[in-house]
């Protein structure tokens, strides 16, 4: 079965959720948004969906620093923060268990 390769769109999405999740703990956000902006290039609308909305679904106190950056700094992410508050909120999902 061929594979398919991702579409360039999902691609970057990937390449900055993996740059978000690598960074959680950092006590400097300015490098990872920094990188975050290098990686989305002209794409602004991505790029602030996938910075709010990780900034809403990984927000704890371990990783408040990132988190408060990335909705405060990225313009536009801050309305996708409530977006990940509530995909976290849903838990995750799997087979019924007995």
């Amino acid at each position: 079965m061929p594979s398919r390769r991702l579409s360039p769109r999902t691609a970057l999405d990937v390449a900055l959720s993996a740059a978000v999740t690598r960074n959680l703990l950092t006590n400097d956000p300015g490098p990872v948004l920094d990188e975050l902006r290098q990686i989305a290039g002209d794409d602004h609308d991505l790029l602030a969906q996938v910075a709010g909305t990780c900034a809403g679904w990984y927000e704890s106190p371990e990783t408040i620093t990132l988190c408060a950056a990335l909705a405060a700094e990225i313009e536009g992410a801050n309305p996708w923060v409530q977006v990940g508050r509530e995909r976290r909120s849903r838990g995750t999902h799997g087979a019924p268990r007995d």
